[in-house]
Parts: C-alpha cells; sequence; structure tokens
C-alpha cells in the first residue's frame, strides 16, 4: 500500500457540477459520481434553504443529516481509493466527478466532505467547485 502522504502534489482531484450544465470534460479513469437519485435530502425543498448553496451552514447540516449521507462518502472513499492504488502505479491523479442537478448543494456539500475525509486519511485531496457561483437556485 502506497504512501501519500509526503506527496507535495494533490492525488485526488474532486470536482462538483451540475449535470444541468453539462459534464466536465473528461478522460478515461475518472471517477462519475450522480447524486441525483441518490436518497439525500434535498435543500431545495425547503422554503428556508432556497437559493443558498453547499456552503451554507444549515445547508450543510441538511444535506448531512440525510440517511444515505455517510454511507455514500465511505462508498465514494472506498471507490476513489481502489481507483488511486490502480492509477499510483503510473503517477495518474484520480478525477472525481460529483454531479447533482445543479452543482450548488449537495454535490459541493459531498466534494467538500469527501475532501476533507480524504486528507485527513492521508491522501493529498483538491476540491474545484464548477457551478457554485452560477446564481440562484430554480
Amino acid at each position: 500500500m502506497r504512501d501519500y502522504s509526503d506527496s507535495a502534489f494533490p492525488w485526488v482531484h474532486i470536482e462538483t457540477f451540475g449535470f444541468d450544465h453539462g459534464v466536465p470534460e473528461t478522460v478515461v479513469g475518472a471517477l462519475l459520481v450522480d447524486l441525483r437519485g441518490v436518497d439525500f435530502d434535498d435543500p431545495n425543498q425547503q422554503e428556508h434553504l432556497k437559493g443558498r448553496d453547499g456552503k451554507d451552514a444549515d445547508v450543510i447540516e441538511h444535506v448531512m443529516a440525510s440517511r444515505m449521507a455517510f454511507t455514500k462518502l465511505e462508498e465514494i472513499a472506498g471507490q476513489t481509493k481502489a481507483l488511486l492504488d490502480f492509477n499510483a502505479r503510473k503517477n495518474f491523479t484520480v478525477r472525481v466527478l460529483i454531479g447533482d442537478h445543479d452543482g450548488r448543494t449537495r454535490a459541493v456539500t459531498i466534494g467538500d466532505a469527501m475532501t476533507e475525509i480524504l486528507n485527513a486519511r492521508g491522501i493529498p485531496t483538491e476540491v474545484e467547485h464548477h457551478h457554485l457561483a452560477t446564481g440562484a437556485q430554480k
């Protein structure tokens, strides 16, 4: 098992996006996580959370309180680690694309949480939010 913690560069690059805006261009070997069908509580269904994004503390709390949140995070972490172990032999950075409908709420919350989890496990990880600033939600 490789020790990633001594790396000077991120081994995992997480990108959040909205399927409504299109999937980021990718190459073979990226992990695509589609949150649209996952049993997460949708902040857009709560009047007091409408128009907020995945950086808002109330939105984060709402999404993370979902029944499947931690199960999905562990699933993504396991898949990422398996792909990373395979790609590390060739010194490839793993791309993890996490999408929901608009790319502003659940994807952002899960992308940030995944980044924290992997960094805490000694896997240098960075995150990029493609559609966080695309304006108010529909």
